[in-house]
């Protein structure tokens, strides 16, 4: 089977089935069927390497990710996999296995630049990629991290500032102020936040936003329930511990993340008070465990699938039309709350500052 049998078949030209199976130009959607009828028909294969040669492109996208293992990842991933098909692009993909050596140790990945600079050649020169999505499995600006590369390269999760990069994150800021501002309709005035490690951006963009509602529901936090955590359980338990040995305890508590919110969970249980009778819990990230926790965890979501199609559809855009100033140098994807079982609504007056 060849081309002209195919087109013979198909009743078309062979350059419409030509066409077709390298996808150089619009064809009518009735033709397009005939090929492709006849093609699957039959059995016929491209020869793709000849093709990449011919086209100069490869149709692959590299995806390296810090490490698969990451709980962000495989949505991402999952995301990236889903537009690339769609758009006719298949994935490539390379773990760097990395949540080892970066564990809570995020700030550290300059120690890394030349793992992943080789990572990336890899796939530019030795899989022939024609373009790169770097998936990071922390939130955090990996400015000067990686090479300049004559190919489209979007950064998921993390930022860089780099001229030609793009970059898919969320929003950190706009989602903590409304997680605090629920608190606050739901009638709690002394509320209490367990930061992530203060030196992160994340840590550092959530505060922002608690602070920004506190300022504009008229009230100025109680520096004594603002506690630094690490993102672990063992810090929600804690400082959960804590707040509930305070002479006058929060009626409610903001994780910055779902592993410190489980720990402050258990640590109200523990010292005898009940989640959300006496104090309440909001946690961030959506994680698998919030929908199983006792009582389900109310939490902010990070829309990690709507980030990895983000990333794709923007590399795709890149490859068709390299002008730059056609693709938005960040694109930030919105997160929700998920409003479960562990926020109650109190009366104003209890626990007013």
């Amino acid at each position: 089977m060849n081309i002209r049998k195919i087109a013979e078949l198909a009743g078309v030209s062979t350059a419409t089935v030509s066409y077709v199976l390298n996808g150089t130009k619009n064809v009518t959607a009735d033709k397009k069927k005939r090929v492709m009828e006849v093609v699957s028909k039959y059995g016929y294969q491209t020869n793709s390497i000849a093709k990449s040669l011919r086209v100069k492109r490869t149709d692959n996208i590299g995806v390296l990710v810090e490490d698969i293992r990451g709980f962000s990842v495989p949505a991402i991933i999952n995301g990236i996999s889903e537009r690339a098909g769609e758009n006719g692009y298949r994935i490539l993909l390379n773990d760097l296995q990395m949540l080892e050596s970066l564990f809570n140790k995020y700030d550290q990945i300059t120690q890394h630049k030349d793992r992943i600079n080789a990572a990336i050649s890899l796939l530019l020169y030795g899989a022939r990629v024609d373009a790169v999505i770097y998936v990071g499995m922390f939130d955090r600006d990996i400015t000067g991290i990686i090479n300049a590369i004559d190919k489209p390269l979007v950064i998921a999760y993390s930022t860089a500032s780099e001229t030609a990069v793009r970059s898919v994150t969320y929003d950190n800021e706009n989602i903590s102020c409304e997680a605090i501002k629920y608190l606050f309709n739901q009638g709690h005035r002394r509320i209490a936040v367990i930061t992530g490690l203060s030196r992160t951006f994340p840590a550092r963009a959530r505060m922002k936003g608690v602070l920004r509602a506190f300022k504009e529901a008229g009230y100025e936090p109680d520096a004594s329930l603002i506690l630094n955590g690490d993102w672990e359980y063992a810090a929600g338990y804690s400082r959960g511990s804590e707040l509930v040995d305070m002479k006058d305890p929060p009626t409610a508590i903001f994780a910055m993340n779902d592993l410190m919110a489980a720990g402050t969970m258990d640590a109200i249980s523990d010292a005898g008070l009940n989640v959300p009778k006496d104090i309440s819990v909001v946690g961030f990230d959506n994680r698998e465990i919030a929908a199983y926790l006792r009582p389900k965890l109310t939490t902010v979501d990070i829309d990690l699938k709507g980030i990895g199609l983000a990333a794709a559809q923007t590399v795709i855009d890149m490859l068709r039309n390299r002008d730059l100033t056609t693709t938005p140098k960040k694109t930030v994807i919105p997160c929700k709350m998920v409003l479960r079982n562990t926020v109650a609504t109190i009366n104003f007056s209890k626990g007013a500052l």
